[in-house]
């Protein structure tokens, strides 16, 4: 052994003998699980690069469509650049791309990805696009999402990606939140850390390193960090008792990767979170006791490089802070010029740089990159949709769809339950009136454009009146709010067709339930964010209220099972919409007919949602 050991440097002597003294005290990432062999790759492949080399094995350049190939192939062969991260485009041009790289890389890439829902988030017409994190928040059986990363964990490596940028550990606990919002599994710290969890092992137990994000935590602001720098003004007692408890838990779970987030937090640094030695190196690394790798979120977003002019600097200056990795950047000889200068100010060692790329060869290696296969095209597409994730989808569907109102028990519908009237608000979906009707209740369907008149509208109510029971589903939703988020608390303003609304929301839909939210035998069903009921003023005197989160065809099947009652209602809000829908409340039988109200003073205080404060 010893003879060995002498064949490395003498930093890697420190790592190893570190990582195995101290392995019953502290938590490292499978990849430091590392042998021999492994550990001879490393320092072999480390101790051939020139200095610049090592420089660039920190970076990860972007991909963006085929045009790309030119610009990343040059940056590969002149600079050795550590990996890269794709963007868009189709998953055939991405298997393409990275057949060719591996053919003129000197060193093994890396390939990385934003799949927070799956491939598809990425390749849409590819990919398969899986349940988003807010419908997993209200889902109980947590073990389904470690089904789903598991999944994702199979995709992403048939098109070469072995690094995937998630879970989103953040508390989304402001529903202003322009960026983060559905992207989290919610407001409640243990729930998000738990199904955080899940997620990291379903990726990690397959080989596929698991990145955290965004530490410290972007849950809790109305600034997007790729516009602008959101600030976090919370004491530090706050932020130790939620926003780093996910991350926290995470770190003890051997998650592989944290992103460091750009944000301000004045409590700890008047510096941007992911430059600040404070939050990386002190709190992250040697206060929470991160050992894996820390990337900085993309340092071309506009939170960073509206504060440079020139590039590269913050490049630097996030190694500096403690990162080991920079994500998304592309002006590779600027960063390590500016990286040259910070080791000569003294700023930062050659020896924080072998940390880092140590670090960094021990997750290649571990994920298998120095033995890449040529990616095969031939059933790529069958591979990519296997039987099991529709499945999936569906099981999680089931359990997501929250019922939050049933007053007078009109739920589940049946044919004593009169005639009924379905209206469809946005689109025509056709699963709830095929469903109804497969069961032999009497039902006629009506469909209202988003953007009807208001003679449209009321000529619709009075049809409606002869019903005895309707059922209302909207959809057309925005996932995104897009626009100035005019709320029920926010405003004593009546609807006018003049004014915006947030998440798609239409003068004409307000306008609908402004009628028919009085009658006592309506069941409404929003297919989309949870927040978008924060715009519609007394949707809860409805006899019942269903919420699914997002819309696809999945969860409308859900939904007709819930009303049929082929399926009880199991969903719970994952976040609080305002004072009337708090975090953690669902029906869970159609006979329960009182939604646990919550009143604020009996609030934890991660299940309030903190808007436009300046303090806590």
């Amino acid at each position: 052994m010893y003879k060995f050991l002498k064949r490395i440097t003498f930093l890697f002597i420190l790592m190893h003998y570190f990582i195995n003294v101290n392995a019953q005290n502290d938590v490292y990432p499978k990849y430091f699980d590392a042998s021999k062999e492994d550990l001879v790759w490393v320092d072999s492949v480390w101790n051939a690069f020139s200095d610049n080399e090592k420089i660039a094995q920190l970076f990860i350049v972007p991909f963006y469509t085929p045009k790309s190939y030119n610009e990343v192939s040059m940056l590969v062969r002149k600079y050795n650049v550590g990996g890269v991260i794709f963007f868009k485009g189709r998953a055939e041009d991405q298997v393409n791309a990275i057949n060719r790289l591996n053919t003129v890389a000197k060193t093994p890439l890396i390939y990385t990805l934003d799949a927070e829902w799956g491939l598809g988030m990425r390749l849409p017409k590819d990919g398969i696009s899986y349940p988003y994190a807010m419908t997993l928040g209200a889902i109980e059986n947590d073990e389904l999402i470690y089904r789903m990363a598991e999944q994702i964990s199979t995709q992403l490596k048939r098109v070469g990606v072995k690094v995937s940028y998630g879970p989103v550990a953040d508390l989304n606990n402001n529903p202003l939140n322009p960026v983060i919002n559905y992207r989290s599994f919610g407001e409640n710290k243990e729930k998000v850390a738990r199904k955080s969890i899940q997620y990291m092992r379903g990726l990690q137990d397959n080989n596929v390193v698991s990145v955290a994000k965004h530490f410290p935590g972007h849950g809790d602001t109305n600034v997007d960090s790729h516009k602008d720098l959101p600030i976090i003004p919370h004491s530090i007692k706050r932020l130790d008792s939620l926003e780093l408890y996910p991350f926290s838990k995470l770190i003890e779970a051997g998650v592989g990767g944290v992103m460091s987030a750009h944000l301000q937090v004045p409590v700890w640094d008047d510096k941007t979170s992911s430059l600040s030695h404070k939050i990386i190196q002190e709190i992250l690394r040697d206060s929470l006791g991160f050992n894996g790798l820390i990337f900085t979120d993309g340092i071309l977003m506009d939170a960073i490089t509206k504060q440079y002019k020139g590039y590269g600097k913050a490049d630097a200056e996030a190694l500096v802070a403690g990162n080991d990795v920079i994500e998304f950047t592309n002006h590779i000889d600027k960063a390590i010029k500016e990286v040259k200068l910070q080791i000569d100010k003294g700023n930062l060692s050659w020896h924080q740089i072998d940390e880092k790329g140590y670090r960094m060869l021990l997750m290649k290696r571990w994920v298998g990159a120095d033995k890449q296969k040529r990616l095969l095209l031939s059933h790529l597409d069958e591979d990519l949709h296997p039987l099991e994730a529709q499945q999936l989808i569906q099981e999680i569907s089931d359990e997501a769809v929250t019922l939050l109102e049933n007053k007078k028990q009109l739920l589940p519908l049946s044919t004593n339950s009169g005639r009924v009237a379905i209206v469809n608000i946005g689109a025509d979906y056709k699963e709830l009136p095929k469903g109804l009707i497969a069961k032999g209740v009497d039902v006629k369907s009506y469909f209202l454009s988003k953007y009807a008149s208001e003679s449209q509208v009321i000529q619709l109510t009075k049809a409606l009146q002869k019903y005895d029971v309707i059922v209302t589903q909207v959809g057309g939703l925005y996932m995104s709010q897009k626009v100035k988020d005019i709320a029920v608390e926010l405003t004593n303003h009546k609807p006018t067709a003049t004014m915006k609304y947030p998440y798609g929301v239409t003068y004409s839909t307000l306008k609908y339930f402004d009628i028919t939210n009085k009658w006592q035998n309506q069941i409404v069903v929003f297919l989309g964010n949870a927040y978008t009921l924060r715009t519609f003023k007394d949707i809860e005197n409805n006899s019942g209220l269903i919420l699914t989160y997002q819309n696809n065809k999945a969860l409308r099947k859900s939904v007709t099972k819930v009303i049929l009652g082929d399926i009880l209602p199991k969903g719970t809000l994952p976040v609080t919409i305002d004072q009337r829908f708090k975090e953690g409340i669902g029906l869970k039988s159609f006979d329960d007919h009182n939604v646990q109200k919550i009143n604020s003073e009996e609030l934890n205080v991660q299940e309030v949602p903190k808007i436009n404060k300046q303090n806590d």
